[in-house]
């Protein structure tokens, strides 16, 4: 599991904008790489979802 506060911890020694959007998004493509469902009916239900919240967001939009 992600935890968003962790990972700004780590980010924060290293850099320090790590409270910009487009860094913590950086690092939370890159945890969603390393734990990307690897069975296909995971990944099928994990893109489902995804693709369901991108469509609520542009109706928000």
């Amino acid at each position: 599991m992600f935890n968003v506060f962790e990972a700004m911890k780590k980010h924060d020694e290293e850099e320090p904008q790590c409270y910009r959007v487009d860094v913590v998004e950086e690092v939370v493509e890159d945890v969603f790489v390393e734990e990307t469902p690897s069975l296909p009916l995971e990944r099928v239900i994990v893109n489902s979802i995804d693709d369901l919240e991108e469509e609520w967001d542009r109706e928000i939009e």
